[in-house]
């Protein structure tokens, strides 16, 4: 019964905003990479948004970005599972965003 509740609490926690969830332009977009102390991962999308979440050092949050000024061609569907693990956002050569 204690492990059901504790993933109950860990699928709302990532579906729920977060004070330090934040809009943000896509110029605003940084990627940090992904090594343990500071990495920037997409986390799927909504009808309007893409999350990401990201941290570097001890500062960390979630970003919310217009897909109309992002567009990635093979975007995710945002699940309350998106937030146990994440896609890399890879802007390639000819200018298109995809996640691998």
């Amino acid at each position: 019964m204690k492990a059901m509740l504790t993933a109950l609490l860990l699928v709302c926690v990532a579906c729920t905003p977060t004070r330090s969830e934040q809009q943000i332009h896509v110029s605003e977009f940084r990627n940090y990479g992904a090594t343990p102390l500071q990495h920037t991962f997409y986390l799927g999308s909504d009808s309007e948004h893409h999350h990401f979440t990201w941290s570097n050092g001890k500062q960390g949050g979630r970003w919310l970005i217009r897909k109309s000024e992002m567009p990635i061609i093979n975007e995710r569907v945002l699940t309350p599972e998106s937030g146990r693990s994440g896609y890399i956002a890879l802007l390639d050569s000819d200018g298109t965003w995809r996640v691998r």
